[in-house]
């Protein structure tokens, strides 16, 4: 009982994630990146935009751009509205507002 009060989180997402994957609603490729981020040993050769951009996330930014049509573009979107995305940024809670460049209709709900 103590173990699952803990773990209660975890284990309701991995009940969704197998609903959705029987269903035929989740998308593995967006799955693994969640879980796993960008696990290129690679280093990134092109220098990040913004100094607000931590080197981790901006190695993940350069697998996210083009993991599936819905990203694509999305370095230079970035790129081009720095203002937006940094201010999307900055808000306390920026999962309840809209994101930047139309990709609050873009994306999927996962």
């Amino acid at each position: 009982m103590g173990i699952f009060e803990v773990h209660k989180l975890m284990y309701s997402f991995q009940m969704i994630t197998m609903i959705m994957d029987g269903d035929d609603k989740l998308n593995n490729i967006e799955l693994d990146f969640f879980l796993k981020g960008n696990t290129s040993l690679d280093a990134v050769e092109v220098k990040k935009p913004y100094d607000w951009i931590t080197d981790n996330s901006w190695k993940d930014m350069q697998r996210l751009d083009g993991l599936n049509e819905s990203w694509e573009g999305f370095i230079n979107n970035l790129k081009t509205n720095g203002k937006a995305w940094r201010d999307w940024y900055d808000e306390e809670q920026p999962e309840q507002c809209p994101i930047p460049c139309n990709y609050s209709t873009k994306l999927s709900q996962f």
